[in-house]
């Protein structure tokens, strides 16, 4: 009998960069190093649709060759994989384990009664915030806790070699309700603030479909300020973010949680100003770790950018707080919580 079946999109390569894949390869990959891959068997859901009677059946044999189940399901997946899952448990009594990645959850399972109720079958439902935890027990899902999102923690230097223009970026998915928009305008605006340019906007991660044209226009008009960098897999998300002077995170996503770019962020030593939206605030530590401006306030955002440039001692704190953050949020704390939790 193995450890524990994964049931996720798990790969490498530009179709895994969303939260929803990295999360569960990140999982995943811990999983192995502490049990063994031979202990691990995975269902790869990427592309289910084209095959949903083959993935039925390997899920059925991970189940059956398996102590511990953990799905890893996006929005679309839930509406599948909870009701298979636990459906399938009736059989093989397995001891289940739903990751929830993104903070709608709870708001969906009130309006998908069935879902909901597969969904309290689950020996653990594993949250990202407490804030969710308490949403989704006040809809009965009693056997949710909290499993915050996690990184391995690496020891970096903190010193930046500072040169102007100094290269901030956006480090998520490229849509409209992740802020690219308010992003350059605060860029643009701290720039104009010091008289001169004194800052310039990498833009990373892919570009999404509906957003393509948009984004385009965004970057046509606005050359002298930003530009796009491509994306990067996730093993070189330390390394691009070691050499940005802020990390800029004015996201308005509905489904936005317990972002693994906060992380990112504080891995790195590298500041992140963020709009305080949905669960920043439970994550970010105002002005210890990072900084928290109101609602698309792209002004309040600016004048940030220029106190971290004006301030290096403001930077150099923020700096020990992300390290104290890093070690917080760290794979070997938060997941051992987890193994500790299987069977």
């Amino acid at each position: 009998m193995k450890k524990l079946a994964v049931i996720g999109q798990y790969g490498t390569g530009p179709k895994y960069l969303t939260g929803q894949a990295v999360k569960t390869v990140f999982i995943t990959d811990w999983m192995k190093r502490r049990y063994g891959e031979d202990q691990i068997e995975i269902v790869n859901t990427y592309g289910w649709k084209k095959h949903p009677v083959r993935l039925v059946r390997s899920i059925a044999k991970a189940m059956k060759d398996c102590s511990n189940v953990m799905i890893f399901p996006a929005p679309h997946g839930v509406k599948v994989f909870p009701s298979l899952v636990s459906a399938l448990n009736r059989f093989y009594r397995k001891r289940t384990f739903f990751i929830v990645i993104g903070g709608w959850l709870a708001d969906f399972l009130k309006k998908h009664g069935h879902i909901r109720r597969a969904t309290k079958k689950f020996y653990g439902v594993c949250a990202e915030t407490k804030s969710l935890v308490e949403d989704l027990k006040a809809i009965g899902i009693d056997s949710s806790w909290y499993l915050p999102n996690c990184r391995d923690y690496v020891e970096i230097p903190t010193t930046k070699d500072i040169k102007e223009p100094l290269h901030v970026c956006t480090y998520s998915r490229v849509t409209k309700t992740k802020g690219m928009a308010d992003a350059v305008q605060t860029v643009r605006k701290a720039n104009a603030i010091l008289g001169k340019d004194v800052f310039f906007l990498d833009v990373f991660g892919a570009v999404d479909g509906s957003y393509k044209d948009d984004f385009e226009k965004l970057c046509g008009e606005n050359k002298d300020v930003m530009a796009y960098a491509g994306t990067r897999n996730a093993d070189q998300t330390l390394e691009t973010l070691k050499d940005r002077f802020a990390l800029l995170f004015p996201t308005y996503y509905e489904g936005e949680c317990f972002a693994g770019t906060v992380l990112d962020a504080f891995l790195s030593r590298t500041p992140i100003i963020a709009n305080d939206w949905k669960f920043n605030s439970e994550v970010i530590r105002d002005r210890e770790d990072g900084f928290l401006y109101p609602f698309r306030n792209t002004d309040e955002a600016a004048g940030i950018l220029v106190s971290l440039y004006r301030d290096p001692g403001l930077y150099e704190r923020i700096q020990e707080g992300c390290k104290e953050s890093a070690v917080r949020y760290s794979s070997d704390v938060v997941l051992q919580q987890l193994a500790d939790k299987m069977i």
